[in-house]
């Protein structure tokens, strides 16, 4: 009796624990994608400054890439070189990827360890220092850093800066180790085709910004110089069906702007995938614009005013240094949180105060009113 009753029990508790995880697994995807009170449109008006969290005395700090792992710790990749080089030449030269932790997003941030350094050996794509660095966890749960590196003045084939191209390193953990994606690292080279918008660009392709997408490809967006506009940087868009590519290029440029924008940063809010960027000409100049694709390909529509130069949210600046380029915010970089909301703005600051040397990392709490 006890055994005709056990088994039918078994089985009814069997389906009420299968309908209970499938509704968490339901109810956790429904939140994660839920209109946010942050919305491209109250972007600007959502942004509280909070000062200054990474600062280095003999470096100068650049490209910062802010990511949660498991726990809720923040982990800060940034580009830097020592302040004994000119910021013009040492960003190309003289880089290395570098490590940082904190608690929260304000700091303090504590240095772990150099991930990644230029690569001497004769014959490698990255014997310069390595630039331009994002970091993204990626659906099967690793992580992805994509960067730019350049073989300085080659003797043969394209010389600087015509020769930068992207590279990506993977890691089951933000500790590491990271491994090259492919046997060189390299991802992404100058397209070869004329087809390609961006074919023979003299400015290689950089900049890059990683997109994971729905129906499970990446998205590789990058900066480029296309002959049809000599001297206009623009985004352009490289697609995959895995992290480590093969990558395929789209044949036209994502962008139309009129002035250089550059620095692209890819996330999606709202049903959207959009693209912030530094606008570098006119009356914004230092401060950054959001473009919106509803595909993530088309992007012809007017930008959205993102944020300002530094001296709109510290006018009362004590001490600034003579730095790279006065009050640019440049770089710009989420930090994303546990929702897939947005939660903080990073971003590179070409003159820091107190009479430092080196540039510095600048923050921005995203807190929207309504």
């Amino acid at each position: 009796m006890v055994k005709a009753v056990t088994a039918p029990l078994i089985i009814m508790l069997k389906s009420i624990l299968s309908l209970a995880a499938a509704s968490l697994i339901t109810t956790t995807l429904s939140f994660a994608e839920a209109p946010s009170k942050l919305t491209v449109a109250n972007f600007r008006e959502s942004l509280r400054p909070k000062g200054f969290v990474l600062q280095e005395d003999e470096w100068h700090v650049w490209c910062n890439a802010p990511i949660l792992d498991e726990q809720g710790k923040v982990h800060l990749f940034v580009a830097r070189f020592p302040t004994s080089i000119a910021f013009s030449r040492g960003w190309h030269s003289a880089g290395e990827i570098a490590h940082y932790t904190a608690a929260k997003a304000e700091g303090p941030y504590t240095y772990l360890d150099t991930v990644l350094k230029a690569d001497k050996s004769e014959g490698s794509w990255q014997k310069n220092g390595p630039h331009n660095v994002t970091v993204v966890r990626i659906p099967d749960g690793r992580y992805a850093m994509v960067y730019i590196s350049n073989a300085g003045k080659e003797k043969h084939g394209a010389k600087f800066p015509a020769n930068q191209k992207i590279g990506m390193l993977l890691a089951d953990k933000l500790d590491g180790p990271w491994k090259p994606a492919t046997p060189n690292g390299l991802v992404l080279d100058t397209p070869k085709s004329p087809d390609v918008w961006s074919h023979n660009s003299s400015v290689g392709v950089n900049n890059p910004t990683l997109l994971s997408m729905p129906d499970g490809r990446f998205f590789l967006y990058y900066k480029a110089i296309g002959a049809d506009k000599p001297g206009l940087r623009r985004m352009g868009l490289a697609i995959a069906d895995k992290v480590e590519g093969p990558y395929k290029f789209e044949k036209t440029a994502l962008t139309d702007n009129v002035g250089t924008i550059e620095d692209g940063f890819a996330f999606h809010l709202n049903g959207k995938v959009n693209l912030l960027v530094t606008d570098c000409h006119g009356k914004g100049h230092g401060g950054g614009m959001i473009y919106q694709s509803d595909d993530g390909i088309n992007f012809k529509t007017e930008p959205v005013r993102a944020y300002e130069a530094v001296d709109h949210y510290m006018p009362k600046w004590p001490n600034p240094a003579r730095g790279w380029s006065p009050w640019v915010l440049q770089r710009p970089a989420l930090l994303i949180g546990k929702n897939g909301i947005p939660t903080h703005l990073f971003a590179p600051c070409g003159t820091p105060p107190k009479g430092k040397k080196g540039t510095a990392t600048f923050l921005l709490e995203i807190a929207p009113k309504n």
